[in-house]
Order: C-alpha cells, then structure tokens, then sequence
C-alpha cells in the first residue's frame, strides 16, 4: 500500500505530464497561428478553392488557352517574387493578330522560336487577377512542372480568381482540410 508522501508524488508527477502536455500543445497552436507561408490559390468567383499550394519565391506556374480571335495557342508565364506577388514574366502566343501583343514595352524582347512568337523580360506586378475561363478555349494550368489542369473541362465556363499572399499555417491547413481541389 502506497503510503501518503508516495500518492502525493505521484499525483504531481501526473500534474506536471499534463502541464508539459498543456504547454507542447500551447506552443504548437501558437506556431500553427503565428508561421506564415505563401500560398498560391485558384478559385471560382465565390466558389470552392480548386487549387491550393505553399509556394516560395521563384515558384512557377503557366496558363494556356485558344486565343478567341486569332485561334492560336497563347501561354502566359508567371513567378512568385520575394513579397508573394505574381509576376507576368513572359507570353508565348502562335500567331499575331487583334488582341494579341504587337509591341513591346522598354525591357521586353520579342523573339520568333519556330512557331511561336515569344515576349520575354516581361516583369508586370500583378497582385490578383480574374481568368475568364470558356469551355471552347481551353483555358489551362500548370504549377511548376506539375500536369496540367484543364480549368475548361473542370468548370466550363465562369471566373476564376487568382492569388499569391502570405497566411498563417493554420489557415492553410484549415483551408486544405475543408477543401477539396488539386
């Protein structure tokens, strides 16, 4: 039989597992609350996320479609700059016409590669944007080097709202626990 000095160690002891519990989960929470990442998502307008990831400076992504007048490829280079911002960096489109690029702005190049005409040295900021995305388009994207996407086949048509921000890690778990998306 344990004597009394006995049950009251072994009380305490059982009340300082707990408070180092209480503490490791304290500290955990804060971390989850207080660490940001950057986080690049794709979303209906109003809708459900359909894409979501942690990206860092330097990440890539690309979206491609039919151009509606000329009826060529066009493809749109983007990068994740050091303030997770999106970055239009270069455009790749097939044939010229209206609607598609005719000049360039001071810095930029225009290039013949085959054929496809390409704008490079593009560094337009660009904090958030809507794509209109049409099923007779093609619209699609691409992380990084990752398979494609193909928005069209996936929505139809609508908007999808495009961003680049910083969030606490927990809003991103949260955010990929009630989602469902790529």
């Amino acid at each position: 039989m344990k004597t009394g000095s006995a049950l009251c160690g072994a009380y305490f002891e059982s009340m300082r597992k707990g408070l180092v519990l209480f503490f490791a989960v304290l500290a955990l929470g804060l971390f989850l609350l207080l660490f940001s990442v950057g986080v690049l998502t794709l979303s209906p307008d109003g809708g459900q996320i359909l894409f979501s990831r942690i990206v860092k400076p330097g990440d890539t992504f690309q979206l491609a479609y039919l151009h509606s007048v000329a009826l060529s490829d066009v493809r749109e280079f983007f990068v994740i700059d050091a303030q997770y911002r999106i970055v239009l960096v270069e455009t790749r489109f097939q044939g010229q016409g209206t609607g598609l690029p005719y000049n360039v702005a001071e810095g930029e190049k225009l290039h013949r590669d085959g054929d496809w005409f390409r704008i490079s040295g593009i560094k337009r900021v660009i904090p958030f944007f809507f794509l209109r995305v049409q099923s007779q388009w093609h619209n699609r994207f691409r992380f990084k080097e990752d398979p494609e996407i193909n928005l069209s086949a996936l929505m139809e048509n609508g908007l999808i709202h495009i961003q680049a921000r910083k969030m606490s890690l927990f809003s991103w778990m949260g955010m990929r626990l009630r989602g469902k998306f790529f």
